[in-house]
């Protein structure tokens, strides 16, 4: 993914909407998790990732972990991750999506940035987002809005499970301690979170 064109934004934004907001606060995230810089100028990137879990039976969800990370922490953290997972991760982005036909497919549609469409299916298997028990949501941000790139996307719970087998101990060990920090639970849930897979 990291040799995608560069992109060219001139109207494929709009303020952040509620799902790419913190649920914890109900407010557009505010601070970068690792460094705390301010990120709602404009000309500041970030991403925003959320862990989501369905509950179809009771028409709910639930947040597993949320977080706003500016695109400076974002590299830093991806640099500590070992260069054999990164290079199964890309490869395997790159047997399964075309970011590139995907964004131009959705940019024509009647309403083009409509969320829904984008975050509808997994990114690489397909799978619709309301058949998922669990799924990561993913976006780009700049200041006050939401940037429609090469994301906003989600990755099925399937997916994420073959991510899983994809990666090195060593960053998932790197990946262990990231939510450990940020998101410390006592030992009895630390599980959890720990099959989860943080995609920077």
């Amino acid at each position: 993914m990291d040799a995608l064109p560069p992109l060219h934004i001139e109207h494929e934004f709009e303020p952040v909407p509620a799902l790419f907001q913190s649920m914890g606060t109900g407010q557009p995230f505010q601070t970068c998790l690792t460094c705390d810089c301010p990120l709602r100028q404009d000309g500041t990137a970030y991403l925003v990732e959320k862990s989501i879990k369905n509950y179809p039976e009771a028409n709910l969800q639930d947040v597993i972990f949320e977080y706003a990370m500016c695109l400076t922490c974002a590299q830093k953290l991806r640099e500590e991750l070992s260069v054999d997972s990164k290079a199964r991760i890309e490869a395997f982005f790159a047997q399964h999506v075309d970011l590139v036909a995907r964004r131009e497919a959705l940019l024509s549609l009647p309403n083009p940035l409509n969320l829904d469409n984008w975050l509808s299916h997994c990114l690489v298997t397909g799978k619709p987002r309301q058949a998922c028990s669990e799924y990561q949501i993913y976006a780009q941000c700049d200041g006050p809005d939401l940037v429609y790139g090469y994301l906003p996307y989600m990755i099925s719970d399937e997916a994420l499970e073959q991510m899983q087998e994809l990666i090195s101990p060593h960053t998932r060990q790197i990946l262990d301690d990231f939510m450990d920090t940020h998101f410390g639970l006592p030992p009895e849930l630390r599980a959890l979170l720990h099959d989860k897979l943080v995609l920077i």
